[in-house]
């Protein structure tokens, strides 16, 4: 071999040694906590690690009640699905990048408050659970021209939201009927007199007041009243709502993944605590019947919500912050 040739093996040699130190340098381990039980978490956890695994990363998927018995040094970052393993994790104080999805925004605010150094915030990243209140008025606005007083229930865990909430709603041309319940014994009893002074009943993420306890009563209180619900979810409208705006697991995964590409391209982490970007919509027709209300189709409504979405999202409900690693 003369010369020439072994110069140019050693130049293909280290252009292929360069490449592969550079697909080294950039793949990652993620670990992925959330309830493995739950199908809609596995569909979410499910779509993300095969979004990284063909980014070339890694990741491995455990039940947030394994996760003190892990040793989470190998791992770049954290990804928590649902409020028990976002709960878990920041409370370990692992010093990990985290992202937590399907967590409501105020109980992620309180676990960063109670748990984490101000210092160490632009470690912990989130997709909330909540739908902006922005996406839900102009829900209520494209269901009827005759919803305007929007009736809520708040409960221990969301009454700190009243004043923006409503702030929110009367921009939008809606007036706030607000009820705060902290005695669930009441429930009920002010779902009725909410129902009686509101055109409509805009439910929230608040298991103190939404759960699986209580979302039987207040359906048949408010169909009682012929007051229809918004929802925060498609099950919510399969039990009885009218209609609801929701993000699906494609929907969160997606935003999951440009999060945490974002932050791998440009080499920073960054405290992204944002409501979803991607959504879905689902009506109730049987509900809207009974309750003789002319809804539209479906995937009309999906357009307009679509086209009513404001071009600065952040600016409207988001509360996004990036800081350099």
């Amino acid at each position: 071999m003369n010369n020439s040739s072994i110069k140019n093996s050693i130049s293909i040699l280290l252009i292929l040694t360069g490449s592969m130190i550079n697909i080294s340098a950039y793949a990652e381990n993620f670990l992925i906590i959330s309830n493995t039980e739950h199908k809609y978490h596995q569909a979410i956890a499910k779509n993300i690690e095969g979004s990284l695994k063909q980014s070339g990363d890694t990741s491995d998927n455990i039940n947030a009640i394994e996760f003190n018995d892990i040793d989470t040094s190998s791992y770049s970052s954290l990804i928590t699905i649902g409020y028990k393993a976002a709960s878990t994790v920041i409370s370990s104080n692992s010093n990990k990048p985290v992202l937590s999805l399907l967590i409501p925004k105020l109980a992620i605010n309180r676990l960063l408050q109670e748990n984490i150094n101000k210092e160490y915030r632009y470690l912990y990243s989130a997709i909330y659970i909540d739908q902006p209140i922005y996406r839900q008025a102009q829900l209520i606005h494209k269901l009827s021209d005759s919803f305007k007083t929007v009736g809520i229930i708040y409960g221990k865990n969301s009454y700190s939201r009243k004043k923006n909430i409503s702030k929110i709603l009367k921009n939008h041309k809606l007036h706030p009927h607000n009820i705060t319940v902290l005695d669930r014994t009441e429930l009920i009893s002010e779902t009725r007199y909410i129902s009686e002074n509101s055109d409509v009943l805009l439910a929230i993420p608040d298991n103190t007041i939404f759960n699986r306890r209580s979302i039987k009563g207040i359906l048949l209180t408010t169909y009682r009243n012929q007051i229809p619900v918004i929802g925060y979810s498609k099950a919510y409208v399969k039990a009885g709502a009218l209609a609801a705006v929701f993000s699906t697991a494609e929907n969160i995964s997606k935003q999951a993944i440009e999060i945490l590409q974002k932050n791998k391209t440009f080499n920073y982490i960054s405290a992204t605590r944002t409501h979803p970007e991607y959504f879905d919509v689902a009506i109730n027709n049987n509900v809207a019947r009974s309750l003789n209300i002319h809804t539209i189709d479906r995937d009309y409504l999906l357009q307009l919500l679509h086209n009513s979405e404001p071009e600065d999202k952040l600016s409207s409900e988001n509360n996004n912050q990036r800081q350099k690693k």
